[in-house]
């Protein structure tokens, strides 16, 4: 109905008759339309709302956009539709649409556009039709179509959402639905048309889908939903999405259809009998197809395969299995691209080029299904690999996993030399193999059961420390290396013939097969490593043992262990362990033997070194059997509790070739010899019963123990000790020497001296010696008796005696006596069973040591330690009786270094640096006149040597200074005062003595002059700190002595001159000087032990006259004035006392010392320069040398002269 005002109109339009309008509807009159009703303009159905109660259809007939100003009521259960011709777009606003409704859009051949600009859908079972043309819904009444049972887009027809999101719940026909960059769920759908420009396209609810897709970023399913697609056309374009996204318990059926996705994501399950092929992604779901996955980017899996699944990942691509077994062991990988596996995965295969990364402690699983196959790739990360299934995988190239590599079942086949890396442990389980094919391979460990073929490879085992224990076999012509810290125990009957290396840690066999076979290429090397055994190991003659310079331990647990094999090498055999280790082979090892648990026996001549040493503990059941003779460097170890030596078949053990000293405290038994070689000094402190002789050919052998077969002392050899001995037989120039220090000697038989040999004994000053007691005879053939001082702190008694030989019998004398003194002599007497030495000093005190003394200072020091204090417990004892045991040699070496020289000789330096100071004042006195009165300084410096006398040792100086002096220049007349510092060092090198001086100096000049005549006068003082210190070190004594005391030293010195104008700039002046020092020490007191000394204070005076020319030239350079000079002159001492000091030792005598006097004459020359610096200061560099019979020194000066 249209009403307005007060009329309405009425029509209806039936069958095919058509009513048009014909005139403009007034407006704001309501309207009802139930017939067909063509439109040219928007207004032409008024401008109030029209009712739409049964049905009708508005259709525009002209081009170009009509907006319909009236909105439309549809009422319940109307079937309406509106269209637009070709090149016509109409704009409606429905008002409502009613429950049951039926709206139709487009129809017949109007492609023109309908946009519902506004709309309401009230109730529900609404179904909306677009039958050609395009539907436009802009956006703000999408909510309201969504609500329309169903929406059947036909053949050609559009419906275009533009960029506002929505949803359909029922989609049906095989339309166009666009949008623009929106979002659409579709609920429902009975569809093959095509979704065009979305930005996700969501299917809340499955169903077959032979729609297509065009533009669309992603397609999603909801959660539990099945999405079949069953058109391949439409398949096909799912390589236009940009992402698929499935949701938990969904499935995207592809049946059987190829497919490809640029993207896919979420959660559920995928599936083509065909091909798919995957860009990339971050996908949780699983997958199923039955041609072959393909990944051409970067794809994210965490869900798991269905089925088996070939999987080929494109070079560039990278495939990351996230979530664990994703490939459910049945997927056969070709990779050309990237794969990382982040959790443990099963493979059936493995195949390409490309490259695997294996994340911390997860493993990839390499032929699941019985495969064999070869990957040419790199497996990297810190996962591992295992190798399942009974086929063969093989690895070409080099790998860089560190992770674990276990061949559980079939065989991995390794085709590059270290194609594992060296950190990888290594597990072989029981029926798998590891094949090297002759390429040599590193692992951290092994352990298993199963097997490994080496071909002609080395296999390293451990190099990181790792320890393990494998049990099946090693086989092929290559050789086996463990290194590091760890254990590996290999405990199969292996057959590898190339040799078997171990560096460090411990290798664990249980036979001789567990080292391969016995071959003479099959050496077994062990290098600062342990041999352990859990079973008898008996190493065959053809197999070599080498042990390496770091050594090897063989560790028996118990077992039996024989080396038949030529053991070589320089490194030392320890045996640990109960049990017996057998060298029964033709050795040419050089190393030591350590046995520490167990016995070692040896069965060939040459099965210890020759020059090595062979240690046995302390330890019940330790020990070394001996069955043919052997030769070793030394014997040590063993004692009370064990570590003896069993000597059988009359063998003969050789010890000390290595010319060391050792000790030895076990038993040696058995019915072999002993022999001693070798200059070292071997102990034996055990008792011993071996039934052989002992034959001590070289060195020393000390006895503390007991010994019960005869003794043989060869020539230049040595037999001493405390213990027992059987017969004893001193050849040509051997010595026999009881004790240790002080002590005896027992023989049990009789004792042969031989005329040449050499008793020695010992003696202390208590009545001690050294004693030799015999059972039976002893012969004393006239050997040479030679007396040892022994203890330095006990004071000897003049007159004596010692017992030195008991015997139950003596037949024969002594010859010569010798004593090492110089201040001793000694007497023997004899009983028809002793032999009684008496020792006497040669002559009285105040007269004993002065007699061995050739020099004067000799003689005094001497004196005054003849008289030091020899009661027992004093602190000069032992230095007195360390002169006393002296010989003269040494003696007169003592008397030099105790006799305190450097005390006098230090006032000849003190004089020294008086000639310094003066020398400085002359040099300033030559220059005053010329240069008018200064202010002037004066650095000087110098270095001599005193050679010795024949009573005072030469000496060594170097000093240095510096002096500050003013003077004044009044007509011909200059007067100055002067003050300075100065430091000196002093030293005796051979007498080990120096002293340091800290000098301070103050003094006054004046000089004269009367044309070219001048007179120069001086005096001064200078004060001395003196530091002295004496290291003291002889045979038997040393010690150290510092003192601190004071000294001076005065001069007065006087020159006369004259100048000789030769030239306009050269003048040479003769010259004369003579000077007077007087030098002054302070008493001292020395700081130190029984050396220290006493000295008195001292004074010494010395003149002395100076005669010479000097010459001086003067020349401008750059405008500045440039003097250069030249001197010479004898210089004579004329009187000067030889310095001394009367000294006193600590507990002893007083004596005096004389010092090295300066050289009566020496020759002085030096030469200087000087040169103008401004017109008010000058410099002067000088150099002065004296040289004389057994003295030099060295002087050098530098002086500022600044003018006031």
């Amino acid at each position: 109905m249209i009403s307005h005002s007060r009329f309405s109109v009425h029509f209806a339009v039936a069958g095919s008759a058509i009513a048009t309008f014909l005139f403009p509807i007034a407006a704001h009159a309501d309207s009802s339309l139930n017939s067909y009703v063509e439109i040219s303009t928007g207004d032409e159905l008024g401008t109030d709302q029209v009712d739409m109660s049964t049905g009708g259809w508005i259709r525009t007939v002209a081009t170009g956009t009509i907006d319909l100003v009236p909105e439309i009521d549809i009422m319940d259960g109307a079937t309406v539709r509106f269209s637009a011709v070709p090149g016509s777009d109409l704009n409606l606003k429905l008002y409502r649409v009613g429950t049951g409704a039926e709206l139709h859009f487009g129809g017949g051949a109007d492609s023109g556009t309908v946009t519902l600009a506004d709309f309401f859908f009230s109730g529900g079972n609404q179904d909306v039709f677009v039958d050609s043309g395009t539907l436009l819904v802009p956006g703000s009444g999408q909510g309201a179509l969504l609500r329309a049972t169903t929406t059947t887009v036909a053949s050609g027809a559009t419906v275009d959402l533009g960029t506002h999101s929505d949803w359909i719940a029922f989609l049906a026909g095989s339309g166009t639905i666009r949008l623009n960059d929106a979002d659409l769920e579709i609920r429902n759908f009975s569809f093959d048309g095509t979704i065009d420009g979305a930005n996700r396209v969501t299917f809340s609810r499955g169903g077959t889908w032979r729609g297509r897709f065009a533009d669309v970023d992603e397609v999603a399913l909801s959660a539990n939903q099945t999405l079949t697609i069953v058109d391949a056309g439409t398949a096909a374009n799912l390589s236009t999405l940009d992402s698929l996204r499935l949701s938990s318990g969904s499935i995207f059926d592809l049946t059987s259809y190829d497919a490809s996705l640029n993207s896919l994501y979420g959660a559920g399950l995928i599936g083509t009998t065909e091909t798919l092929v995957i860009g990339s992604g971050n996908y949780s779901g699983g997958i199923v197809a039955g041609r072959g996955l393909t990944i051409s980017g970067d794809f994210r899996w965490s869900g798991q395969s269905q089925g088996a699944l070939s999987i080929n990942v494109l070079s560039g691509a990278t495939l990351t299995a996230d979530g664990g077994n994703v490939f459910g062991g049945s997927a056969d990988i070709s990779l050309d691209g990237a794969l990382h596996v982040n959790a443990s995965e099963a493979v059936d295969a493995l195949t390409g080029s490309g490259t695997v990364e294996v994340a911390n402690n997860a493993i990839l699983s390499v032929g699941a299904g019985d495969s064999s196959t070869t990957f040419d790739g790199e497996i990297s990360g810190q996962g591992g690999l295992t190798k399942a299934g009974t086929g063969t995988f093989i690895l070409s190239s080099r790998q860089s996993y560190t992770g674990a590599t276990t061949v559980s079942a079939g065989t991995l086949q390794l085709m590059s030399a270290n194609a594992v890396s060296a950190t990888s442990p290594l597990e072989v389980r029981t029926g798998a193999q590891l094949n090297l094919a002759g390429f040599n391979q590193a692992f951290a460990s092994l352990t298993g059961s199963g097997n490994i073929l080496l071909g002609n490879a080395i296999l390293s085992i451990g190099g990181a420390g790792g320890s393990g224990s494998f049990s099946g076999v090693i086989s092929g012509s290559g050789s086996v290396t463990k290194s590091g810290a760890g254990t590996l125990g290999l405990f199969g009957n292996n057959s590898f013939s190339g040799g078997m290396t171990v560096v460090g840690g411990t290798l664990a066999v249980s036979s001789s097969a567990s080292l391969g076979d016995g071959s003479a290429t099959n050496t077994l090397t062990l290098d600062g490593a342990t041999l352990q055994t859990f079973g008898s190991v008996a190493s065959p003659a053809a197999r070599g043992v080498v042990i390496g310079s770091a050594g090897a331990t063989v560790d028996m647990n118990g077992n039996a262990v024989t080396f038949a094999g030529r053991v070589s090498g320089a490194g030392q055999l320890t045996k640990t362990g109960a049990g017996t280790l057998t060298l029964s082979g033709n050795n040419t090892r050089s190393g030591d033997t350590e046995i520490d648990e167990g016995r070692l026996a040896v069965q060939n001549g040459d099965a210890l070194a020759d020059g090595a040493r062979v240690n046995i503990a302390d330890l019940a059941g330790a020990g070394l059997d001996v069955a043919t003779s052997e030769t070793i460097g030394s014997l040590s170890g063993g004692g009370s509790s064990g570590g003896g030596v069993s000597l059988s078949n009359a063998a003969i053990l050789a010890v000390g070739g290595d010319d060391s000293s050792s000790t030895f405290g076990g038993s040696i038994t058995g019915d072999g010899s002993l022999v001693k070689t070798g200059n070292g000094l071997f102990r034996l402190t055990g008792n011993s019963t071996y039934a052989g002789n002992t034959d001590v050919l070289d060195g020393t052998l000390s006895v503390n123990g007991s010994l019960t077969g005869a003794i043989n002392i060869g020539s230049g050899a040595r037999l001493q000790g405390t213990g027992s001995v059987g017969t004893t037989s001193l050849a040509a120039s051997s010595v026999l020497a009881p004790g240790n220090s002080i002590g005896t000697l027992t023989v049990t038989g009789d004792l042969n001296f031989d005329s040449t040999s050499l008793f020695e004994v010992e003696i202390g000053g208590t009545g001690l010696s050294d004693r030799v007691d015999v059972t039976g005879t002893a012969f004393l053939n006239g050997a040479k008796v030679r007396t040892i001082l022994w203890d330095p702190a006990v004071s000897y008694v003049n007159g004596q005696s010692y017992t030195i030989v008991s015997a139950g019998a003596v037949s024969g004398t002594f010859g010569d006596l010798e004593i090492d003194s110089a201040f001793l002599k000694s007497f023997l007497s004899y009983s028809a069973t002793d032999v009684t030495l008496t020792l006497r000093t040669v002559l009285s005190p105040g007269l004993l040591f002065p007699s061995a003394a050739l020099t004067e200072n000799q003689q005094q020091s001497a004196y005054g330690l003849d008289f030091l204090d020899q009661t027992s417990g004093s602190s000069s004892l032992a230095l007195y009786n360390a002169i006393l045991y002296s010989d003269g040699a040494e003696a007169r070496d003592a008397f030099d270094q105790l006799s305190g020289e450097i005390h006098a000789s230090l006032q000849s330096g003190l004089f020294s640096e008086a000639n310094d100071v003066r020398n400085a004042v002359f040099d300033r006195l030559d220059e005053a006149f010329e240069t008018g009165g200064k202010a002037w300084t004066s650095a000087y410096g110098n270095i001599s040597w005193l050679k010795g006398d024949g009573n005072a040792s030469s000496a060594s100086a170097a000093r240095g200074g510096a002096l500050y002096g003013v003077d004044w220049v009044i007509d011909d007349r200059s007067v100055g005062v002067f003050a300075g510092v100065g430091q000196s060092s002093f030293e005796i090198a051979d007498l080990g003595s120096m002293a340091n001086v800290d000098s301070v100096h103050l003094g006054l000049y004046a000089a004269h002059r009367s044309g070219g005549l001048q007179v120069k006068f001086g005096a001064s003082n200078s004060w001395h700190d003196i530091e002295t210190r004496r290291d003291i070190a002889f045979t038997g004594f040393s010690d150290s002595q510092t003192a601190s005391y004071h000294g001076s030293t005065a001069q007065f010195f006087s020159e006369a001159s004259y100048d000789f104008d030769l030239s306009r700039n050269l003048v040479v002046t003769p010259f004369g000087r003579v000077d007077y020092t007087i030098g002054q020490r302070d008493s001292f007191h020395e700081n130190g032990g029984a050396a220290s000394l006493s000295g008195e204070s001292a004074r010494e005076d010395m003149f002395a006259t100076t005669v010479g020319l000097r010459a001086k030239q003067q020349a401008s350079i750059a405008g500045k004035n440039v003097t250069t000079g030249f001197d010479v002159a004898w210089r004579r001492i004329a009187d000067q006392e030889t310095p001394f000091s009367d000294l006193t030792f600590e507990n002893g005598g007083s004596f005096v010392v004389k010092g090295l006097r300066n050289t009566e004459n020496s020759v002085v020359a030096g030469g200087s320069v000087a040169w103008q610096l401004t017109g008010q200061a000058d410099v002067a560099l000088s150099y002065r040398g004296e040289f004389a019979d057994g003295f030099n020194r060295h002087s050098a000066n530098v002086r500022l002269d600044v003018r006031f």
